[in-house]
C-alpha cells in the first residue's frame, strides 16, 4: 500500500512535526507500508526529527515564506503564483506516485490536497481544536483582513467536510465540531516516550514547560501566576522551554518586570526533553486551546503528574482530576495558582500521581494507536 504524507518541511523541533515522523518511520518499518513525504519547503533544511531511510521523501521546492517579503498588493499576486505551481507540481508527484492513500497534515494546503486529481482515498488530520485553527491565534489583523481570514478558514473547513474521506481527530470534542464531514474517527497521538533504565537526579523544587512561545501556549499568564506561587513557595523554579516564538521578548520582559528571573527560565528546545521532564517534580501546562496534548503524555511517561487549564481541547481527555494531576477552569489564574501550590505541599499524593500518570501513558503507545491507523487504511482502500 502507498501512502503519501504532504507537509511543508520537517525542519522545526515542534510536537507536530515530531509525531508526524513517528507515525511515517513506524508505518514504514514495522507495518512495511510504502511511505512517501512531499513536502513544499524543506529546502537545504536539516530533519528536524530522524527520518527512516525507508520513507521516500520528495520536496517540489515552492518556498511559500517568500510572499511575506513583499506589500500588499505583490503580496497577493506571489501567494496566487505560489499556490498555482505547488498546486502544479504536487498533482505531478501524485501522478507518478498513484497512491492508495493520501493524508494532509492539519490545515496545511487542505484545499490543494482535497482537489487533487486521483483516486487516493483522503484522509485530513485535526491537530488542533477547529475553531481555533488558524483564527483566534493572537496575530493583530485588522477588522477588514480579519474577516477575510476567517471567510477563507471557514471556506477551507467546509472544502475538507465535503471532499476529504475521513477527517481524524484527537479529541471527542474536535471530532464534534467536524461532525458535518463525511466520516469522522478519533485517533490520538502516540508517544514513543520510552524511559531510561538509570535513575535520572531531580532538580529539587523544579517545575516544567513546554511549547511553543506564542500566543496559544498561554505562557503569559503561566508567569503571572508564578508570581502568585512565588509569594507562598519563593524557592520552587520554573522551567520554560520554547523556541523563539513571536513572544520570546514579551515574555522574558513580563519576568523582568515581575522580578522572577531566579524563579522562572526560557529555555531554547532541546533534543533530550525527556531527561529534562524526568529531572521535574511536575508539570504545568497554561494554554489557552490545544489540539490534544502531547507534552503532557510525554511527561506523564516520565513519571511525573500534570496540571492544566481545562482548555479546548485535550488536557481532559488526558487527565484525570485528582488522579494523575489536577484540571483548572480554562483562563482562571488564581485557581492555577491554588493548584501548583497545593502539588508542591502535598508530595506523597504528587508521587501517587506520578505513578499514575505513568499508567495513563501507556494507552498512548505505539502499539495502541499505530495499530487504529493500519486498520483504518485497510478499511478505506476496501471502499
Amino acid at each position: 500500500m502507498k501512502i503519501v504524507y504532504i507537509y511543508d518541511a520537517i525542519a522545526r523541533i515542534g510536537g507536530l512535526e515530531r509525531v508526524l515522523v513517528e507515525k511515517m518511520n513506524y508505518l514504514a518499518e514495522v507495518y512495511k507500508y510504502e511511505i512517501f513525504l512531499i513536502t513544499s519547503s524543506q529546502g537545504n533544511h536539516p530533519y528536524s526529527f530522524t527520518l527512516s531511510s525507508q520513507i521516500i521523501h520528495l520536496d517540489i521546492n515552492v518556498p511559500f515564506q517568500i510572499q511575506y517579503k513583499y506589500k500588499y498588493p505583490i503580496r497577493i499576486w506571489k501567494k496566487i503564483a505560489l499556490e498555482s505551481s505547488f498546486k502544479k507540481k504536487l498533482q505531478q508527484k501524485i501522478n507518478e506516485i498513484n497512491p492508495d492513500i493520501i493524508i494532509g497534515t492539519s490545515n496545511f494546503k487542505a484545499r490543494t490536497i482535497c482537489e487533487l486529481k486521483c483516486c487516493a482515498k483522503k484522509i485530513i488530520e485535526s491537530h488542533c481544536a477547529r475553531s481555533f485553527t488558524g483564527i483566534n491565534d493572537g496575530i493583530a489583523r485588522n477588522p477588514f483582513m480579519h474577516w477575510i481570514h476567517y471567510i477563507q478558514t471557514q471556506k477551507v473547513h467546509k472544502l475538507i467536510e465535503n471532499n476529504s474521506n475521513i477527517v481524524i481527530a484527537l479529541t471527542q470534542r474536535d471530532s464534534f465540531e467536524w461532525r458535518n464531514a463525511k466520516k469522522t474517527q478519533i485517533i490520538p497521538n502516540m508517544t514513543q516516550t520510552v524511559i531510561a533504565t538509570y535513575k535520572i537526579n531531580k532538580k529539587m523544587k523544579h517545575v516544567i514547560s513546554v511549547g511553543r512561545l506564542a500566543y496559544q501556549k498561554g505562557f503569559d499568564h503561566l508567569i503571572t501566576v508564578w508570581n502568585l506561587v512565588k509569594s507562598k513557595h519563593p524557592d520552587w523554579f520554573l522551567d520554560i522551554y520554547g523556541d523563539n516564538g513571536a513572544l520570546k521578548q514579551e515574555l522574558k520582559k513580563q519576568i523582568l518586570e515581575l522580578d522572577l528571573s531566579n524563579e522562572i527560565s526560557i529555555n531554547n528546545p532541546t533534543k533530550n526533553i525527556i531527561e529534562k521532564y524526568q529531572e521535574s517534580e511536575f508539570y504545568v501546562m497554561s494554554s489557552r486551546y490545544e489540539g490534544w496534548g502531547l507534552v503532557l503524555v510525554e511527561a506523564m511517561a516520565c513519571g511525573i503528574p500534570c496540571i492544566a487549564f481545562d482548555c479546548p481541547y485535550g488536557p481532559s481527555d488526558i487527565i484525570e482530576h485528582g488522579r494523575n494531576g489536577l484540571l483548572v477552569k480554562n483562563g482562571d489564574i488564581e485557581a492555577l495558582a491554588d493548584a501548583i501550590c497545593w502539588m508542591i505541599e502535598h508530595e506523597e499524593e504528587r508521587k501517587q500521581m506520578g505513578i499514575a500518570a505513568r499508567e495513563t501513558s501507556k494507552k498512548f503507545r505505539p502499539e495502541v494507536i499505530m495499530k487504529q491507523w493500519d486498520e483504518l487504511f485497510k478499511e478505506l482502500v476496501k471502499q
